[in-house]
């Protein structure tokens, strides 16, 4: 029997520490990573990168249909996909904290036209 929890919304979030000048090519490297690869996968619903007031922090938020659906893109995931480790490397981040979480609720505000 396949647990409820398994079709909610499920979101990844990864939070660099990052040197203030690095930052700007390290929210180009993820948002390249989210338009190349990551939306191509089934269950994708959307990604987003935020950097924080500092400048010393970028938190990425990839929210999917289910957990199954990411952990199907990271078991098919594509050989020339850059891996976490390489954007740490390249970009000087000082850490990393990766979260996943399943979305309990969600309020979404009124359409604007």
């Amino acid at each position: 029997m396949t647990p409820v929890t398994a079709h909610l919304p499920f979101s990844q979030f990864v939070e660099f520490a990052v040197d203030p000048r690095h930052q700007a090519g390290l929210v180009d490297a993820l948002n390249d990573r989210f338009e190349r690869f990551t939306r191509t996968y089934p269950g994708f619903v959307c990604a987003s990168v935020q950097v924080s007031e500092d400048r010393r922090r970028v938190l990425s938020h990839v929210q999917w249909l289910s957990k199954r659906d990411c952990e199907r893109a990271f078991e098919n995931a594509e050989e020339g996909e850059a891996d976490m480790w390489g954007l740490i490397r390249q970009h000087r981040a000082t850490s990393m904290t990766f979260n996943a979480y399943e979305v309990a609720a969600q309020i979404v505000g009124p359409r604007h036209s």
